[in-house]
């Protein structure tokens, strides 16, 4: 059953923690599907070029079982079926138009977990990505499993976009802070 409207504060994490967030059973089943804002990490004061102690929207959802790359922080994540708020890093399941949001930890496959649909975070993107990512060149999910690719300046987006970049390529881990905005359909 899914939440009958999507800010329902409070949402009962058990960790406490959206960003921690990794357990096999819900406490409550019918909180699955939530979505929720909150300022993370709390008290707090945000630093250019973070995420810490901004507004971040999150989602309550469930990993799915079989994918073929288990979920890690900064990790894309596709939806593989919607209306059971499962969420898969493997691509191909539906297509690159499916886009559900970014893992911010390791979730264990089949578990449940919160990934962002909103605010600043950090994205992992393909090796092959622009360099060295202009800040509000678009991000958009790549072919590759769990990760995302910059979209050159004047092109079409042929899918969603999860945002916009933020700041500059980390090389050191091959990710780039991105203002997300993940489309949010029911």
């Amino acid at each position: 059953m899914s939440p009958s409207r999507w800010e329902m504060p409070p949402v009962y994490l058990q960790s406490g923690d959206p960003e921690n967030e990794n357990t096999p059973t819900l406490h409550a089943p019918g909180l699955l599907g939530a979505r929720f804002t909150m300022i993370h990490p709390q008290r707090t004061i945000p630093v250019a070029g973070s995420d810490a102690g901004t507004s971040k929207r999150y989602q309550l959802i469930r990993t799915d079982s079989t994918m073929a790359v288990a979920p890690f922080a900064s990790a894309v994540a596709w939806w593989a079926d919607r209306t059971q708020y499962l969420v898969t890093t493997t691509v191909t399941t539906l297509g690159r138009g499916r886009i559900a949001g970014v893992f911010r930890n390791a979730i264990s496959p089949g578990n449940y977990g919160c990934i962002q649909i909103g605010g600043q975070s950090p994205v992992k993107l393909t090796d092959a990505s622009a360099n060295p990512v202009p800040a509000g060149e678009f991000v958009i999910p790549s072919a590759t499993n769990a990760k995302a690719e910059i979209l050159a300046a004047g092109s079409a987006a042929t899918y969603p976009a999860l945002g916009r970049a933020s700041s500059v390529r980390n090389f050191g881990n091959s990710t780039c802070q991105v203002e997300l905005d993940v489309p949010e359909t029911t």
